[in-house]
């Protein structure tokens, strides 16, 4: 009787205990991102970086302050997690997360870092990085996975008003083939409402 008990015991909490069972019950907001503290030009386009960074900086309830100081954007550099989107890029049926974060260096210029994972055995496992563009140079504005396709929006510098704002957007595709992501089709413009592009 004590065995059965126990077993059942162990059956209902071994539920409990186990690990995530998808990409979205990894909490980002309070995750290690991989990171490298370089001396950090601002960015005038996007691009994917050739290399993962090797070092780690982690995110507090969605944010990393480089230095001590108050609140971040006040002063210092600083990470904030913007968004997450989730989509399956693989065609495997399974879904991979898009990590959206801002990085700024304490004044006006400011942009974006783009983690992608996968999931496997358990663990969010990184397999690229993009960096957009500052603002209105390139920054990233939207990201959506759509028939395994990866589409991200940037603002786009041909109509650009002011270091801040851009009235228009250019709309990528990419896909993942082997080990990176590759422009997929045509890049389309669409316009925008004058927006100021903040954190």
């Amino acid at each position: 009787m004590c065995l059965r008990t126990a077993i059942a015991t162990l059956a209902t909490i071994g539920p409990l205990i186990a690990g995530p069972q998808s990409i979205r019950e990894i909490d980002f907001k309070n995750a290690s991102y991989a990171w490298d503290d370089l001396d950090r030009g601002v960015p005038s386009d996007w691009h994917w970086l050739a290399q993962l960074p090797h070092g780690r900086v982690r995110l507090k309830n969605g944010q990393h302050r480089f230095s001590d100081g108050s609140e971040p954007g006040e002063s210092g550099p600083y990470l904030l997690l913007r968004s997450i989107t989730y989509g399956d890029l693989h065609g495997d049926g399974r879904e991979e997360a898009a990590v959206d974060l801002i990085y700024s260096g304490g004044g006006t210029a400011n942009w974006h870092y783009l983690y992608v994972y996968t999931f496997n055995r358990g663990q969010p496992k990184l397999i690229a990085v993009l960096e957009s563009g500052s603002r209105a140079d390139g920054g990233l504005l939207r990201v959506k996975v759509q028939k395994h396709l990866l589409i991200l929006d940037f603002l786009d510098s041909e109509l650009r008003q002011g270091d801040c704002c851009s009235e228009g957007f250019v709309r990528v595709r990419y896909h993942w083939q082997r080990d990176k992501f590759i422009e997929s089709g045509v890049r389309q413009k669409g316009k925008l409402p004058l927006i100021v592009h903040r954190p």
